[in-house]
């Protein structure tokens, strides 16, 4: 292919300041691969990279939920072929820290990552280094299949909880994760999972896929009897949401620490109800193993998405990376 091919690309050159610009295909270095971008998701990391409260190497395309079909080889790859659909693990690991020696990769202290230091998915072309591919079947949707990434996030989250059948659960924040969230732990075998959100629209959502639903505004009687649950899952990273999954946890429960509040944000929290309940406070970051259980479990339909999915395009990004449409819409996926 040759590389006066020129395509467009969004680009954020410094926090708040992105636009789409025409840029020539890169060459392959050995082991990469050119992945044509087939559909892109926006996540609430992409957000706190444009507004400057997540460490990112800039300028930038952002985007690490994506997926796509390889279009060109580098020298040296041997395990895929052009053509083949595949969806993409953006995290590269150095495989020399103690993290990773331990086997712990995801928490590798020299990580760099697809559409956070090195350019990501939204954009027509993105170079990928072969180790990141996983095939995904050719007939799924690449508005779902783009989706692994922050599925494979969600079940690491919960292979930390170590859930049991049988468990009663809330999820704090009805947005995309939570969303996810509220329906992977039913699949874990859950019999009760409720959702705490403000928002009348992702509360509508919830409750048509059969889920429990209080609004912590308006009905604080319910929240007052939200009590000696099993672990509760903080997915909205705001106000005092952590506080009120460490109030709402049973003594010996787990509370679990999903959402990406921005670096360096302090909140007010009672350690002494953690000591009293014995509750265990778990975080999670990114994922190093859930991603083919993710494209089994998008393959099989396990998950409903459609209804949590609007299909946008390059140009209206930074309108959703803004928060301008966040009372209308769960999920923003670009559809190259």
């Amino acid at each position: 292919m040759s590389t006066t091919l020129a395509f467009p690309s969004l680009r954020l050159t410094s926090p708040g300041h992105m636009s789409i610009a025409e840029q020539s295909l890169p060459k392959l270095r050995e082991h990469e691969v050119l992945v044509k971008v087939a559909a892109c998701g926006i996540c609430g990391t992409d957000r706190h990279i444009y507004h400057g409260s997540y460490p990112a190497t800039l300028p930038v395309v952002p985007g690490h939920e994506f997926a796509g079909h390889i279009e060109a080889l580098g020298s040296g790859v041997a395990n895929v072929e052009i053509g083949q659909f595949v969806t993409i693990n953006p995290n590269i690991w150095c495989r020399h820290c103690q993290a990773c020696l331990e086997g712990r990769p995801h928490l590798c202290s020299n990580m760099q990552a697809l559409g956070v230091n090195l350019d990501g998915g939204m954009s027509l072309y993105c170079v990928v280094p072969e180790q990141l591919l996983y095939n995904v079947l050719p007939m799924i949707d690449p508005l779902k299949a783009c989706l692994a990434e922050p599925i494979s996030c969600v079940l690491h989250g919960l292979d930390r909880l170590e859930i049991k059948a049988g468990t009663r659960a809330a999820v704090f924040g009805g947005g995309f994760i939570g969303q996810l969230m509220l329906q992977a732990i039913q699949l874990q075998g859950a019999t009760e999972v409720i959702l705490v959100e403000p928002q009348a629209h992702k509360r509508q959502v919830a409750n048509e896929l059969g889920f429990a639903t209080i609004d912590p505004f308006s009905e604080p009687s319910m929240m007052t009897k939200l009590k000696d649950l099993d672990f509760t899952v903080d997915c909205a990273g705001a106000g005092g949401v952590l506080t009120q999954c460490v109030n709402a946890t049973k003594p010996g429960g787990d509370v679990l620490l999903f959402a990406a509040y921005p670096q360096g944000k302090a909140l007010p929290i009672e350690p002494y109800e953690i000591f009293r309940k014995e509750l265990r406070l778990i975080g999670t970051f990114t994922y190093p193993d859930t991603q083919l259980r993710a494209i089994r479990l998008i393959e099989k339909g396990a998950f409903e998405l459609d209804s949590l999915i609007t299909a946008v395009s390059l140009e209206e990004v930074q309108d959703y990376l803004e928060g301008l449409r966040d009372d209308e819409i769960i999920k923003a996926v670009v559809k190259l």
